[in-house]
Order: structure tokens, then sequence, then C-alpha cells
């Protein structure tokens, strides 16, 4: 209950969106000094707009925390940790074929520190969700999963990658300081990921 509620104050919501956008662009542990801030201006400058400048108050989509398992060993180099939502339900949502596809995903550049606290919007939907109306979907309950890739590439799985599941009840609202947030955490892909990858 107390994790919840975190999330029901409206300026810490608007704070962990500012920080998940700049993690896309930028390694936040690096800027440690005033000349380090300076350096990585024009970086997340031009991150800014390659984003849809048009939407200056992106709408939430999905809120959680990625945990880290006391066992589970983080992958080392150039390591990047995907977020992906998806209806829980196909009910109320769109179709691809047979398939029903995310509705958001984005990328988290590593080091990060765990418990990883994320925010995805409408600046994060796929190609299938861009021209929906975000209240036709905003209050579909969401199955979150997580990956921390070894090596950053979403295309590859290594032996090595963690991964993770939770799902995000938004209680029928579209509204999300009234959801209950995804807590999700990672772990070894065990044997049978190793074997498929070749580990």
């Amino acid at each position: 209950q107390a994790a919840s509620k975190q999330w029901r104050t409206p300026h810490i919501m608007t704070s962990l969106i500012v920080l998940s956008s700049l993690a896309r662009c930028v390694n936040l542990e690096a800027l440690t000094s005033r000349r380090a801030v300076l350096a990585a201006a024009p970086a997340v400058l031009s991150c800014a707009s390659s984003s849809r400048a048009a939407d200056a108050s992106p709408t939430v989509v999905a809120v959680g925390t990625v945990l880290q398992k006391p066992d589970a060993a983080v992958p080392s180099g150039a390591a990047a940790l995907y977020v992906t939502a998806r209806p829980a339900s196909s009910e109320g949502a769109l179709q691809a074929g047979a398939k029903t596809p995310p509705i958001a995903s984005a990328r988290f550049a590593t080091p990060l520190l765990f418990p990883f606290e994320f925010v995805l919007t409408t600046d994060d939907l796929t190609a299938e969700y861009r021209a929906a109306d975000a209240a036709s979907f905003n209050r579909l309950d969401l199955v979150i999963s997580a990956r921390l890739d070894g090596d950053g590439v979403a295309a590859t799985r290594g032996p090595d990658d963690l991964v993770g599941r939770g799902t995000l009840s938004k209680r029928g609202s579209g509204r999300a300081e009234e959801w209950r947030p995804a807590l999700v955490e990672l772990q070894g892909r065990g044997l049978g990921g190793r074997l498929l990858t070749g580990g």
C-alpha cells in the first residue's frame, strides 16, 4: 500500500517523467559535476528534439518499479533495460492479425540504480497505438515485461540477460495516481533460456 501511494503526488509523477526521459538520452550517474552537465547538454537537446515536440504534456501510460533479484548478476558492458507494456486482456485492445500488439515500449541505458522506477508515456507508444486516442486504451490493465539486455541490442537474446514480468492494475481508471503500479523482479532466464541462446 505504501509503495502505491508514492505515485499519487502529482509533482513526484512529473519528476519521474522527466528523469525517465533523461535516462533514455544520457548516463545520469555520470552527471556528477557542472562540467559533465554542460557536456551532456547537446545530447539531451538532440534527444528532446527527436521526440514528438507537439506533445508537450505526454499522457502517462504505465508506471512501476523494476527490482533486481538478490542472486541475479547484472550484465556488464553496454547493457540496457527494455520495458514493454501489453494489454492484460485482448478485450478492448487493438488487434494486429491474430496478435495483440504491445501498447508502449522504452529503452533505458545503464548504469541504473535498482529499484528502478519507470514511467512510460504516450511518447513511448508503439506504431499500432500512435494514432489511437489514449482514452480508448488507457484504462486497460497491463502486463509489464522488463529485460536487462547484456549487449543493449533489443533484437538479440543473451544467456545472461535478466527478465521479469508484473501486472499494472489500473482499476478501471485513466488517472495514474489511482493505479496500482507494476512490480517487476528481474531474474536469470534459466537453463532453457541459456540452451536456446547457446549459453
